[in-house]
Formats: C-alpha cells, sequence, structure tokens
C-alpha cells in the first residue's frame, strides 16, 4: 500500500505547479497584450530606437560605421547584424521600419525562450524522465518569457533580443557537441552571429569553449575554428560595403562615464524579480553539485555515462562569467537589458531547480522540498503579478494627436532639430545630426570637441531642442554637458512640454 505522505506531497507539488503554471500563463498573456501595444504605437519608447532605426538608414546606404565628424555627430556603437535583419524584414514583408525591428525582437524573445527551454531539457540528462525533462524546458520557457524585464526589451527596436537568439542556438548545437564535435562549427557560426549583433555576447562561446577543451578538445578547436574564421569573414565583408572604421567606432567610440545611480536602479530590478533569482540560485547548487569542478579531470570520462554534464558545467561558467560581467550596467549608457542574457542563464537553472518538484508531482514515491514548493506555488504568482497585465497608457510618450503635432513641428523647422526622442527625427523626414548621449561621453573624453559644438548652439544653428527632463534631472545631465547646457539655456530658453518631452524653444 502507497505510504499517506507521498500522496498528499504528490497532490501538493502538482497543486504548486498548477498554481505556478497560471500565473506564467498570466505573464504570456500580458506580453501578448503588451506586445500588441508596441506594435501599434508609431512613436519612440526608448532613447535607442531612434539610434538604432538612423544607423539602420546609414547602413542599408552603405555610409555605416564612418569616422565621427562634427556632422552628423553620430557613432555606429553596435555591429550591424540587427539592423540588417530588420532591413530585411522590413523589405520582405513591406513593414515601417521600426515596427519590423519590434517584430524582429518580439520573434527573437519567443524563440529565446523555447531554446532555454531546450538546453534545460539537454543540462537535465536522460537518466530523468522525459516526461518531467520537457515539463521543466516548459517551465524554463514560460518563466523567462514572463519575465517583467522583457516588457521593454522585447518590444523595442534593439539589438539584445536577436543576440540572445543566436547565442542560444549556438548553445544547443554546442552542448550536442559533446556527442557529435562537427556540431561545433555551426555553434561557432552562430556565436559569431550573435557577437556581430552585440559585441558583449561573450560569456556563452568563452564558456563553451573552455568545457570542451577538457571535455571534447576536437570540438572545442572546431568551435573557435568556426568561430574565429566567420567573424574574419564578417570583418571583410563590413569592411567592403561601409566605410572602414567600423572597429573604431564600436571599440574607441564606444565610451562610458560611470553613473552611479544605475546601481540602485539595478538593484531594484533584481529586486523585483527576486524569485527566479532564488530558484535559479538553487538550481545553481544543484549544477555546481553535480559538475563537481574540483573533478574536472574526470569530466572526459563521465561524458559517455552522463548525460547532459557539458550542458550543465557550460550554463554554470555562462552565468558565473556574466554575472562578473554585470558592473558594466553601471556605464551612462547602460539600461536593463544588460542583464537579458544573464537571466536567461538563471531561467535555465530554474528549470534545473524545479527539478524535484515536478518528479514529486509525477509520482508518489517521491517528497518534494517544501522551500521549492513554496517558491513555486506562492512565490511564482506573487511575482508575476506586477505589472498589470494592460499597458498602461501612459508608457507611451504622449496622447497621440500631440506627437503627431511635434512631428509636423519638426518637419516645418528650417534648420535640424536635436531631439533625445530620435524616432521623432525619422517620422517628420528629418536624419539625425547630433546623439546627444554619444557626443556627450565623447566630449567629456575630448574626443569631440564640445567648445564648437556649444558655439553652434549659441548661434541658433538648431531649430530646437527635444530632451526627456530638463536642467538639472539626471538624465538630462547625462546627456548634455554643463558646457552645452548653458549654451541652450542662453540661445533655446523658452520651455514648452510635451508629455513626458520638455521644448527647448528660441527667443
Amino acid at each position: 500500500m502507497t505510504p499517506t505522505r507521498p500522496d498528499r506531497a504528490t497532490l501538493i507539488a502538482r497543486a504548486a505547479l498548477a498554481i505556478a503554471a497560471i500565473a506564467l500563463a498570466w505573464g504570456l498573456a500580458r506580453l501578448g497584450f503588451h506586445a500588441f501595444d508596441a506594435l501599434n504605437d508609431p512613436f519612440g519608447r526608448d532613447y535607442g530606437e531612434g539610434v538604432v532605426w538612423q544607423q539602420l538608414r546609414r547602413i542599408v546606404a552603405g555610409t555605416g560605421y564612418a569616422p565621427l565628424r562634427e556632422f552628423p555627430a553620430i557613432v555606429f556603437n553596435y555591429p550591424p547584424v540587427y539592423h540588417l535583419v530588420t532591413a530585411a524584414t522590413s523589405a520582405l514583408f513591406g513593414l515601417d521600419q521600426l515596427f519590423a525591428g519590434r517584430l524582429v525582437s518580439l520573434v527573437s524573445t519567443i524563440v529565446s525562450a523555447m531554446l532555454a527551454g531546450v538546453v534545460t531539457m539537454i543540462a537535465i540528462g536522460n537518466g530523468e524522465d522525459r516526461r518531467v525533462r520537457a515539463l521543466a524546458g516548459i517551465f524554463t520557457a514560460a518563466c523567462f518569457a514572463a519575465l517583467p524585464l522583457l516588457l521593454t526589451s522585447a518590444l523595442l527596436m534593439q539589438i539584445d533580443m536577436l543576440a540572445l537568439a543566436f547565442t542560444l542556438a549556438g548553445l544547443v548545437l554546442v552542448v550536442r557537441a559533446v556527442d557529435r564535435p562537427m556540431l561545433a562549427i555551426g555553434a561557432g557560426v552562430l556565436f559569431a552571429l550573435a557577437l556581430y549583433t552585440r559585441q558583449t555576447s561573450l560569456p556563452a562561446p568563452a564558456a563553451a569553449f573552455l568545457i570542451l577543451l577538457v571535455a571534447r578538445p576536437r570540438a572545442a578547436w572546431l568551435l573557435l575554428g568556426s568561430a574565429v574564421l566567420a567573424s574574419f569573414i564578417g570583418l571583410g565583408l563590413i569592411n567592403a560595403t561601409q566605410s572602414d572604421h567600423f572597429l573604431t567606432n564600436i571599440l574607441f567610440y564606444n565610451l562610458n562615464r560611470i553613473a552611479w545611480d544605475h546601481a540602485a536602479k539595478s538593484l531594484l530590478v533584481l529586486l523585483a524579480n527576486i524569485v527566479p533569482i532564488t530558484l535559479g540560485g538553487i538550481g545553481f547548487v544543484v549544477a555546481w553539485r553535480r559538475v563537481d569542478p574540483r573533478q574536472w579531470r574526470r569530466w572526459r570520462a563521465r561524458m559517455p555515462r552522463e548525460s547532459g554534464l557539458a550542458a550543465t558545467a557550460i550554463v554554470l561558467l555562462m552565468v558565473i562569467l556574466k554575472t562578473l560581467m554585470l558592473p558594466m550596467i553601471l556605464k551612462s549608457g547602460a539600461n536593463d537589458n544588460y542583464l537579458i542574457d544573464w537571466f536567461a542563464g538563471i531561467t535555465i537553472l530554474v528549470g534545473i531547480a524545479v527539478v524535484p518538484v515536478i518528479r514529486a508531482a509525477w509520482s508518489p514515491s517521491f517528497a518534494p522540498n517544501g522551500l521549492l514548493l513554496i517558491l513555486i506555488g506562492v512565490g511564482v504568482p506573487i511575482q508575476v503579478l506586477d505589472p498589470p497585465i494592460v499597458p498602461d497608457p501612459r508608457y507611451r510618450t504622449g496622447d497621440e494627436a500631440a506627437m503627431r503635432a511635434l512631428v509636423a513641428r519638426v518637419g516645418a523647422s528650417p534648420k535640424p532639430v536635436v531631439s533625445d526622442d530620435m524616432v521623432l527625427l525619422r517620422r517628420a523626414g528629418q536624419n539625425v545630426i547630433w546623439e546627444p548621449a554619444m557626443i556627450a561621453e565623447l566630449g567629456s573624453a575630448g574626443v569631440y570637441d564640445q567648445v564648437r559644438l556649444a558655439a553652434h548652439v549659441r548661434r541658433g544653428d538648431f531649430g530646437f531642442f527635444v530632451t526627456y527632463g530638463d536642467r538639472g534631472d539626471v538624465i538630462y545631465n547625462q546627456r548634455f554637458t554643463p558646457l552645452i547646457a548653458n549654451a541652450i539655456d542662453a540661445a533655446y530658453p523658452r520651455r514648452e512640454r510635451v508629455g513626458a518631452l520638455t521644448l527647448h524653444l528660441p527667443r
């Protein structure tokens, strides 16, 4: 006769998973509602969208990655893969380029969630019941897609989600390369594409190479060789089709001051995701014990009989390396998008952590851990409750009529307009001739001549300025140095508000 306690424990485990499933379904529905809102919003939702859009147009025209000049004062701080994929999507489906960019990010998010689930299943290994592995993979995918963090990054014309999709696709191939080394070639190409989408996509390929070097040296060298070859081919194509200052833009111009206020914002983001982080921490401990780094010399012998060992080790090292890179979020141009690939690794560890509860729900012979039950059945629903399922209309820059009127004013200006909202400029048919954030960084570093720029402002060479906030606000101070801010105050003293935007108008 089956003991009473496991039966009761099985029911509790099933109830906890059912409650978590409902909560995660709520989170997925929320992502859908927010995606619908984003794909129907013709105006900018983030500072970076207009930058990427302007870069895209220059790259398609073959004039990207030019050396920095007085005007246009804009640099190319991202590699070109996302821009090219967005341009191709726009041309293929006849979409507005802004909407095409947001669609690429959304599709990349969905693909990334699925791939994270696949990596989870591989890492758990064939020693676990197939149905348990599948449910753990689904839990990982849903947990990642329901993160509140994705309600911005997944819905913006930004590079991050496509880079993550390439990274996770490479990860799926590389963990299979333990048994089939030739797959490492494809993984190397995918990792190179990720790096040419976002140059900080290094932790996954670095972790993959180091673990394979111990466990499967042949696969490691195939991975490195294909990645290096693909990278050199990419560099050659860029230099052949664009201006020849690609590395100068990506490395030398990509300067950022430290913004210590980002530390508090990042801490709030981490606290808002404390449940998946805690579950990921439990998964980390489980994975660490399984891998046992002290016995790394035995990994090669353990691989054939321990399915998923290499995948677990790669995910562990990837998360460790990405954790060491988290201080990069303190850069003035950084945002919580720097946490996305870290959270992808964390949610894979979440899938590993929930295996005992799924196993207990499936079989009455297992008793689940009480802390896991509380985190899954209580913590996950609380985590998913905020923000609301329906987007707050105040998230948009302003009401549509006011924004369209502002677009008309920008379009009618006989002089170029400088705007934090650079989507506004593109909608008005103006090019971005001055990108405030990067020019402030380069000016502070002495790379760009701020004195000459301030002289242009004082002469009234611009129609007007459109900024987020005003003098004294942190974001304004980051984008306009005191020298430039004084010149704006002198030549453009009148103020007008349109939603969250401040217009600085001439006398």
